[in-house]
Formats: C-alpha cells, sequence, structure tokens
C-alpha cells in the first residue's frame, strides 16, 4: 500500500497565522507539525511509501519531510489546483494506493476503519456536511453518487474528510478520469473532479466515521480547534516517531 499527500496549495486563509508558511507545517505542539503527524500515523497503519506533492514553499517542506518520502513538485501551483496534483503522481503509483489532503487531522482509528473497508472507499462523517465550505457527499446503498462541494446541504448524507483507498487498478481509472476531467474542466479544479467521474463507473463504498476526533484545517479557528480539542484526544504515545520527536526535543 501506498499514499499520496497533496501538499502543493498556499493555505491563503492560513495566511497570518502561520506567517507565510505551508499548511501542511502547522505546529500542533511545539516541536511537531501537521505533515508530520499524517506521517507517522501512516507508517504506524504500514504504510512507508509516500509521496508529497509540493508546490507553495516546497523546499521548506523537503527540508524537513523529504527524506522519509517521495516528493513530486507542482511548479504550477499558484493556477492549478488539487486535481492537476494528483494527475502528477500518476508515474509513481505501482500499488494500492490511498490518497489524502494535507490539511486533514484525525484519529488513527479513521485510517484503520478505511484500510479494512472492502473494495475502494471514501471516509466520510455523516455528523457533518451542512456547511458551504464542505465537500458533500451522496451515497445510494452505499456506493459513493456525488461529491462536490456545491452540493445542497439537505441533499448530502455528509462530509467527504478527504481520506480515501483505491486498488493499483482502480488508481489506473482514476488517473484516467482526472486527465479527462482536467481536458474538459480546466486545471483549476479539485481532486473530487475526477473521483465524482470514477464513481460514475464502479463502486466506491462509503465508511462513516461519525464520533472520530477529526478536523480539516482551513482557517484560524480551525488551527485552534484542533491544537486545543482534537490533539489532546489523540493517541501520541502509540505513534513511536512523534514520542521520540517529543523526547529530543524536551
Amino acid at each position: 500500500m501506498q499514499a499520496i499527500i497533496l501538499a502543493a496549495g498556499t493555505g491563503s486563509r492560513l495566511a497570518t497565522e502561520l506567517k507565510g508558511k505551508p499548511k501542511c507545517l502547522a505546529p500542533l505542539t511545539n516541536d511537531i507539525s501537521l505533515i508530520e503527524y499524517q506521517i507517522a500515523v501512516l507508517n504506524s497503519v504500514g504504510i512507508t511509501e509516500i509521496c508529497l506533492v509540493l508546490g507553495y514553499r516546497a523546499h521548506e517542506i523537503y527540508r524537513q519531510m523529504g527524506d522519509r518520502c517521495h516528493c513530486i513538485m507542482n511548479r504550477r501551483y499558484a493556477e492549478t489546483n488539487s486535481l492537476y496534483s494528483l494527475w502528477l503522481a500518476r508515474n509513481w503509483v505501482q500499488d494500492d494506493c490511498l490518497i489524502m489532503n494535507s490539511d486533514i487531522l484525525a484519529h488513527p482509528t479513521l485510517y484503520k476503519r478505511l484500510l479494512k473497508a472492502n473494495g475502494d472507499a471514501l471516509a466520510y462523517d455523516s455528523w457533518s456536511g451542512d456547511e458551504a465550505e464542505h465537500m458533500k457527499v451522496m451515497f445510494r446503498s452505499g456506493q459513493l453518487q456525488e461529491i462536490s462541494k456545491s452540493m445542497p446541504a439537505q441533499d448530502a448524507d455528509g462530509e467527504s474528510v478527504g481520506l480515501l483507498k483505491f486498488s493499483h487498478a482502480s488508481m489506473t481509472a482514476l488517473f484516467a478520469e482526472a486527465e479527462t476531467a482536467l481536458q474538459v474542466g480546466g486545471e483549476n479544479q479539485w481532486a473530487p473532479a475526477a473521483i465524482a467521474r470514477l464513481a460514475q463507473r464502479q463502486t466506491i463504498v462509503g465508511v462513516d466515521i461519525a464520533g472520530l476526533p477529526w478536523i480539516e484545517i482551513d482557517f484560524p479557528e480551525d488551527l485552534q480547534q484542533a491544537r486545543h480539542k482534537v490533539w489532546p484526544l489523540l493517541p501520541i504515545g502509540k505513534l513511536p516517531q512523534l514520542v521520540t520527536r517529543q523526547r529530543q526535543a524536551s
């Protein structure tokens, strides 16, 4: 199993809070950043082949994480979006793959539930999905039918967490759909544009993680909630990399 982390964006809504740092380097504690936590969790569930798709201030991320991950540069990050970043990783994937956004802080159990699901799967929260900013999802008989921010809240079954799992064959199909979506709709689209197209051709099941601690960090208030409400609920002591990091920093 491999993993792709999409981390090319500028995180402009957090610019003041982070003083220009890339969003994935947002500090959760004095010594642990968001991306360090994500990689520690991936390693804890057996995923060590990790690809970071970088763009904004890529050198800062590479300086901290490059020796632990394969890095791909989206040099056009300012004029493209996550769909284009995902497509750039098409030649790297050689196995089943997990895809995730770099601004997600989530309990390790969420990852484990997704990995245990049969077939291709998308993690979502049925307790969320009522705000315009949410990437909303709709299912029929447990199968993904639609994923979109523009979906009316009353039609949504929840919010996508930004964490998905696909077989190697499905990744090949997803990259083909991404290429078509880029040609049809342009390069400034979210990665779910390709996922929505794939869902019309094959089954993507939903894994409801309602009740588990997680947050998407878009705004300063999200970062504060991540630090003060979500972080204390995470089993940091069971993540050896972070325990070692904390000891080194103390």
